[in-house]
């Protein structure tokens, strides 16, 4: 799939939605996303796994939960193509991390109120092996973060 233009702005919720039109058998549904931005998705996923099995995918970059300790820096939303300049202090590293933090849990409560597994995929580690622990985790019966 070709990538968006800059300034084209996704909306996981209607992309979810979609899934449930028309309706199909039962079957399992994998939603795979950054889950970065506002919470709109969380209804429809809810209602996504009222039919079906459910595992929401979150790929996580480093750079989404910890500035760099590198001084100036220029943070970019790519939805937007907004650019902004920022000096990467250690107080703005804190509330960076404990922002990103607070999300990522909102995420994960989402998830699992939605009755969906949730599988952390990070940028900066093997994903066959995070994948793998996934599994044999849902073969146990736990639905949990592996991250």
């Amino acid at each position: 799939m070709p990538r968006a233009e800059e300034g084209t702005g996704g909306d996981l919720g209607e992309l979810v939605d979609q899934l449930r039109r028309p309706p199909r058998r039962r079957g399992l549904a994998v939603v795979v996303s950054d889950f970065l931005g506002d919470m709109s998705w969380q209804r429809p996923l809810r209602g996504l796994s009222a039919r079906h099995d459910l595992i929401g995918v979150e790929v996580l970059d480093p750079r989404d939960v910890d500035l760099p300790e590198v001084g100036d820096i220029v943070l970019a939303d790519p939805e937007t193509g907004r650019q902004r300049e920022v000096h990467a202090s250690a107080l703005l590293r804190k509330e960076f991390a404990a922002a990103a933090q607070e999300h990522r849990t909102e995420v994960a409560r989402a998830l699992r109120q939605a009755g969906a597994g949730h599988l952390v995929l990070r940028t900066d580690s093997d994903w066959i092996a995070d994948v793998v622990r996934f599994v044999v985790a849902r073969k146990r019966g736990w639905s949990g973060a592996v991250s």
